[in-house]
């Protein structure tokens, strides 16, 4: 399979964020962009999850000192220049040549807490290296096969991660109407998790979710936390009742 993945680099002009979206269109391949900038059937929920956002106000306080003003937190026992941290996204090189090592040397640099995802086009070993000791988490998704879980989280371990990332909302591949009108399939192998998918490159993101455990429940969580010995983070509760 033919994939010309962007090489482009350098400073970028830009004054809003909103003006990133249409120059990463001009050197990502359409394909690629429309899985990226996308989101299942007809991105109704995509679309909610930006005006929620919206809506998320900051409110400033009064009468009182900001003469030297600070983003900076404390967050799981971790140091970090502002609330902003670099979430689990998959397939950094379907953007750029470079994937997650370039995001892990931005991330080092802007001082936050990176997750690296199970399908990362970058290897651990390599993402570890870039990072130069920034905080970075595992971003897990539960086979169906405990001999694969055990081997990733010893691997996740032995490269000195500080959490795992439970994926609880993504046991199944979402309809993604965008990638079947562009024929999408990832053109781009994904090294962490290649070896228990043979093909992964070249294959929908349906085929890949497949070897992901359907039945997930609490015990599944005590289990990895258990192994690990790292705190466990469950990604998609969205109602109290399931935290419940």
């Amino acid at each position: 399979m033919s994939y010309k993945t962007s090489n482009a680099e350098g400073p970028v002009d830009f004054i809003n964020t909103y003006d990133l979206e249409p120059m990463a269109q001009q050197v990502i391949p359409k394909a690629a962009f429309g899985y990226i900038a996308s989101g299942a059937e007809d991105t109704f929920t995509l679309r909610e999850n930006i005006r929620a956002f919206n809506h998320k106000l900051i409110v400033p306080h009064t009468l009182c000192n900001v003469e030297n003003p600070s983003t900076e937190i404390e967050f799981a026992g971790e140091k970090l220049s502002s609330p902003i941290i670099m979430a689990p996204v998959a397939a950094h090189k379907l953007a750029n040549e470079q994937g997650e090592v370039a995001t892990a040397r931005g991330v080092h640099e802007f001082g936050s807490l990176y997750t690296t995802s199970s399908y990362s086009t970058v290897d651990l070993p390599e993402i570890t290296e870039a990072l130069q000791g920034t905080p970075h988490w595992f971003q897990f998704y539960f086979s169906k096969d405990d001999g694969i879980n055990r081997h990733i989280m010893d691997r996740v371990k032995a490269e000195g991660y500080k959490a795992i990332v439970l994926t609880a909302d993504a046991t199944v591949g979402g309809n993604r109407e965008v990638d079947k009108r562009n024929g999408f399939v990832f053109p781009v192998g994904m090294p962490i998790v290649e070896e228990y998918l043979p093909e992964g490159a070249g294959k929908s993101m349906d085929f890949v979710y497949k070897s992901a455990k359907q039945r997930l429940s609490p015990r599944d969580v005590e289990f990895i936390a258990e192994y690990s010995g790292l705190p466990v983070y469950v990604k998609g509760p969205q109602c109290r009742e399931d935290v419940e």
